[in-house]
């Protein structure tokens, strides 16, 4: 009887927790990461111009996140966040490439040094979920180093690797988008008896661009009158949703649904140029809502509740530590994670009762043709700023100001600090600093509190080359 009672014990341990199992017990994890896709840039979002039928079907089917938050409003950085699981400050990738950028004569402050590639001290998520038993792939856009293999991934498939340039076509005629699709379909065909995590990061919707030819025609005689109507542009968005839809075919015909969690995300804001995500302010590069609120969905049959919406605000540096627990994953030793573990949200929780979110960006991004009118001013799309979303509000610090006029002591004159509500005030046309002092006083010192057990460096030094207009 005792030998029994031990033997049931076990069994019902290893029910309970099925990931502390046999490794075919794990489930796969494929995240699809679009490159510069906007908040309304896809179908279910009501964008009234794209379409996006797989997305839409999966989404549906799935759990749509409406304030999903990328950690950045540009490329490197949203990556290095995701990939390590820390705040910019901690792995020093800020921007994509030199931090000076825009007319040295327009810049007040000397912007801080910035990393061009994730230091191989930090563990990645694929370094994470390796002990766990995961083969793991990073297929498509790096952009945070030489090579992911270096970074823990088994597989890298690179465009520079297969035969592309700069553009979305190769010599052949062969669009990109398909064959990352190609590749990723391959190894999951490979891997399907054995746990994996697929890192599919398309060079898509990024410039240049491009599309195939049939596409632009059907969206070219579409009649649109909004923002959201560039032909070009739609196409490859549609094959973007061709893309998702060929990988989900495949794990449902490999029997792998019930086993296997799809998160689509988005590194950034979509393009001004192209596309808007009003009611949203701002695009790619601002530190305003349309700059860094993308579109979001998981999907997982018979565990995520289809048709669910989750309002609860989530950042890019959250999947890290969720996804070491879906594998039940040792967290790294003597390292740390900034996210916050988010499934209880995919098991219908309303909130996680997170702290604050917060963002920082010691450099300058020059601006574009789109969206200049977006900007806190037509030079730059931002300026050296932190940020902080605590509830419904959200403040922004300028540098610029901050340093060279006074900080919190001139704040109410300097216009160092812009305070919005987005619950009352989701396109953050209504800046209420001097207003909601004490509103603004309590984020401030939430925002200063956390740079400083950040250690985030600060730009402190004046651009001897800046002209004053």
């Amino acid at each position: 009887m005792r030998i029994f009672t031990l033997v049931l014990i076990v069994i019902i341990s290893l029910a309970i927790v099925p990931n502390k199992g046999l490794a075919q017990d794990k489930p796969n994890i494929v995240f699809i990461f679009i490159d510069d896709l906007g908040w309304k840039d896809v179908g279910y979002m009501e964008s009234g111009f794209y379409e996006t039928p797989n997305i839409d079907a999966l989404a549906k089917k799935g759990m749509i996140f409406t304030n999903a938050y990328a950690n950045a409003a540009n490329c490197a950085p949203s990556r290095a966040c995701i990939l390590t699981g820390q705040y910019s400050p901690r792995h020093g990738v800020f921007t994509v490439s030199k931090p000076d950028r825009g007319d040295s004569t327009d810049r007040r402050i000397i912007p801080v040094p910035n990393l061009r590639q994730i230091s191989y001290d930090k563990v990645t998520i694929a370094e994470a979920l390796k002990p766990a038993g995961y083969t793991t792939a990073a297929i498509g856009k790096w952009h945070v180093g030489r090579d992911a293999r270096e970074q823990g991934f088994d597989v890298f498939v690179s465009k520079y690797d297969i035969g592309y340039g700069e553009g979305h076509f190769n010599k052949k005629g062969k669009y990109l988008t398909d064959r990352y699709t190609d590749d990723a379909i391959k190894f999951i065909k490979k891997n399907k008896k054995k746990p994996f995590f697929l890192y599919l990061a398309h060079n898509a919707v990024h410039t240049p661009i491009e599309a195939k030819e049939d596409m632009i025609i059907k969206y070219e005689t579409k009649d649109n009158a909004s923002c959201r109507s560039h032909a070009e542009y739609a196409a490859m968005i549609e094959s973007v949703d061709e893309s998702v839809g060929r990988v989900n075919k495949t794990i449902e015909d490999l029997g792998l649904a019930d086993n296997t969690i799809i998160i689509f995300f988005s590194d950034n804001g979509g393009h001004g140029e192209f596309t808007c995500q009003d009611p949203l302010r701002g695009g790619k590069g601002m530190y305003y809502e349309g700059g860094i609120r993308v579109p979001m969905f998981a999907y997982w049959p018979n565990k995520i509740k289809p048709n669910t919406t989750c309002n609860d605000p989530i950042l890019s540096t959250d999947f890290y530590p969720s996804f070491i627990e879906l594998a039940g994953a040792d967290r790294p030793a003597n390292y740390t994670l900034d996210g916050q573990n988010i499934l209880p949200l995919f098991n219908g929780a309303e909130s996680i009762e997170r702290p604050p979110l917060f963002w920082h960006f010691p450099a300058y991004l020059q601006s574009y043709k789109g969206l200049k009118d977006h900007s806190r001013d037509t030079t730059f799309r931002t300026r050296p700023v932190s940020v902080i979303r605590n509830g419904d509000w959200k403040l922004l610090m300028y540098h610029e100001e901050w340093v060279l006029d006074g900080g919190r002591e001139k704040m109410a004159t300097n216009n160092a600090v812009e305070l919005y509500n987005l619950k009352t005030d989701l396109a953050e046309k209504h800046n209420v600093a001097n207003a909601e002092k004490a509103k603004t006083d309590e984020l401030l010192d939430q925002l200063l509190a956390w740079m400083k057990e950040m250690n985030a460096p600060m730009p402190s030094e004046a651009n001897p080359y800046y002209e004053a207009p």
